[in-house]
């Protein structure tokens, strides 16, 4: 691309930002609320209206175990930018709505911030992508690339349609390369270049001992569930959460020297953590820098939930037929979610609890871009010139998600948000000109990408 061309594609970004910011005010107004179809409706109209508003294609795809995705298009050069958002909104528990400066979702701007529920986690991220398209055009130019969306409207946190999903339509997400969502920059205003997400085996862990609870008289007579869901699940780890099943993590990719750098250099806030936590120090003694390495790099095994017996506050007289829980198992590039599931059955056969039932709740594939790969300097030298800051590349991450889907597509995470920006809690933001500068970062991006097509 030549630099006038680059430098009328940024302009337009200025000139039209107040328009850019009051259409994601308009989108933060909609209570995309998983549990409410018709506002999650609302919402997807409303994207494919505003990819329509700047010149491109869009279609609602209804889907199982979804709702409504939006598949888009922005067309332009030979060469095709995908771009994944999702559209639902709260994934977290968030506090009282009375907690807020404004309402969630008056999306009111005070100081130079732009307060909503949802702005950061993940609209904001979402719009910049399209916004970035439309300054090419406000400009007068054809895109240098063509930009593919998919955003997605969860119904659940695991996404159990996106593979299919993606599978059906895999004609209209091809691409050379996909910027993601999950992504923001550091308190110094240093631009976060995610290349990973774990991949997630949630099981349900049932022990059945009788054909009903029966009253606690008999207790020297009768095995009790609870008693024998416990012995499992210690059994499984030890009580410093190392996992004790053969073979959990001998598929898991180990960091390389470079990558082990690279995580060493990361930010990573334990006294913050440790204070959330109430807590004097993290497990095995891990200082800061171990502890940015092991949470993003180390496969875990979480005792989600336990349930069992007579849970009501007054006494109560039984034995306990049915005892469940849940398991939040988070795997790391190199695992298959079917080989820990194997792993995890063989333990509790061999451990004396064959009786015990398993059910699958949820997976996904772990995905990992390697940092050295061409696309990922792309977008670093774009966040340089946009910026002016040094990005900070993050090769591993601790979150779960579903870019396995994808398969060998180079995948960089980028956003519009800070690491404080609320996303779990009352408050929820952006900051403008972080939205100004995640825009001209993928402006940047998009032009990269045509000069070395």
């Amino acid at each position: 691309m030549s630099h006038p061309d680059v430098a009328a594609a940024l302009a337009a970004v200025d000139t039209h930002f107040d328009t850019f910011v009051e259409e994601l005010q308009q989108l933060c107004r909609i209570r995309s609320l998983r549990e409410e179809a018709d506002q999650m409706t609302a919402t997807a109209e409303f994207l494919a209206g505003s990819l329509e508003r700047w010149g491109g294609s869009a279609e609602i795809v209804p889907w199982a175990d979804s709702h409504p995705y939006v598949l888009g298009e922005i067309g332009g050069g030979q060469r095709a930018l995908l771009h994944f958002n999702h559209y639902d909104v709260a994934v977290e528990p968030t506090g009282d709505d009375d907690q807020w400066v404004s309402p969630p979702y008056a999306a009111e701007i005070r100081d130079g911030r732009l307060y909503a529920r949802g702005v950061a986690d993940d609209k904001g991220a979402m719009l910049s992508r399209v916004h970035a398209a439309a300054a090419w055009r406000l400009a007068g130019l054809e895109p240098p690339v063509t930009s593919r969306y998919i955003m997605e409207g969860k119904k659940w946190l695991h996404s159990p349609g996106l593979g299919s999903f993606v599978q059906a339509h895999a004609d209209r997400l091809a691409a050379d390369a996909a910027l993601w969502e999950n992504s923001w920059t550091d308190t110094d205003g240093r631009p976060l270049l995610k290349l990973s997400e774990k991949g997630v085996l949630y099981l349900k862990l049932t022990a059945r001992t009788l054909t009903r609870d029966l009253t606690s008289q008999n207790t020297v007579l009768l095995p009790a569930a609870t008693i024998r869901l416990a012995a499992a699940l210690t059994s499984l780890q030890r009580s410093d959460g190392t996992v004790t099943v053969a073979g959990f993590a001998d598929d898991a990719r180990p960091p390389t020297a470079e990558e082990r750098d690279l995580l060493a250099r990361l930010r990573f806030d334990g006294e913050f953590l440790r204070a959330r936590a109430g807590v004097d120090g993290f497990i095995g003694g891990l200082d800061d820098v171990q502890a940015a390495i092991e949470i993003r790099t180390r496969p875990t095994l979480t005792v989600a939930g336990v349930s069992g017996g007579d849970n009501r506050d007054e006494v109560t007289l039984g034995i306990p037929s049915t005892a469940s829980a849940k398991l939040e198992i988070r795997l790391v590039a190199g695992q298959d979610h079917e080989r820990v599931l194997r792993a995890v059955r063989e333990h509790l056969d061999d451990a004396g609890f064959g009786d015990l039932t398993i059910e699958v709740m949820a997976t996904s594939s772990p995905n990992l871009t390697d940092h050295r790969h061409p696309f990922v300097a792309l977008v670093a030298d774009a966040a340089r010139r946009a910026y002016g800051a040094e990005p900070v590349i993050e090769p591993y991450t601790q979150w779960i998600g579903n870019q396995g889907v994808m398969g060998d597509l180079p995948i960089v995470g980028v956003g519009v948000s800070r690491a404080d920006a609320c996303i779990d809690g009352p408050n929820e933001h952006i900051r403008l000109e972080d939205y100004r500068m995640g825009v001209k970062h993928v402006v940047e991006v998009m032009a990269a990408m045509a000069v070395t097509a």
